[in-house]
């Protein structure tokens, strides 16, 4: 990527059962955000989760309703990145096709640089997940109703 000025649009899944919320964990730095990836060019954002649930983890997915869009610039240290996330409902993880289906337990992980928890939403004030807008979002209780055009953003 070098040092290229670009934003970045992520394409993230909701999937909360017996009331935690699975995360992507990063093992060298200890912090979560909901799963998901980056959108390839000419890309649908919910294909985009589709896809990068199957690379992360081997399991199959599929989406519901877009639930939150948020956009944030941060320095990392390296570079500053500039985010537009798209968070999406996750009908499905695994082998079950139908939606609200109970998840597995332990979802695997396929990348070596990262796990998948499930941590308690009631936990989630001492949790360190990112961005910070999609962390109070799910503190105030997340809507898991579509979006209706709310436009969270982390500029200043």
């Amino acid at each position: 990527m070098g040092s290229k000025k670009h934003t970045e649009i992520i394409a993230r899944g909701l999937l909360i059962n017996q009331g935690r919320v699975l995360m992507c964990r990063n093992i060298k730095h200890s912090y979560c955000y909901l799963p998901g990836g980056h959108v390839e060019f000419a890309e649908r954002a919910s294909d985009a989760l589709i896809r990068e649930i199957k690379e992360e983890t081997g399991l199959e997915s599929s989406t519901g309703p877009l639930l939150l869009t948020t956009e944030q610039c941060f320095d990392d240290g390296k570079r500053v990145h500039h985010e537009i996330n798209v968070v999406f409902h996750v009908e499905h993880l695994g082998e079950s096709k139908t939606p609200g289906a109970k998840p597995p337990e332990i979802v695997p992980s396929i990348e070596e640089h990262i796990d998948f928890v499930w941590v308690d939403l009631a936990e989630l004030p001492e949790a360190d997940v990112r961005p910070n807008e999609i962390k109070a979002w799910l503190m105030s209780g997340g809507a898991t109703q579509p979006a209706q055009g709310p436009w969270l953003s982390g500029f200043d």
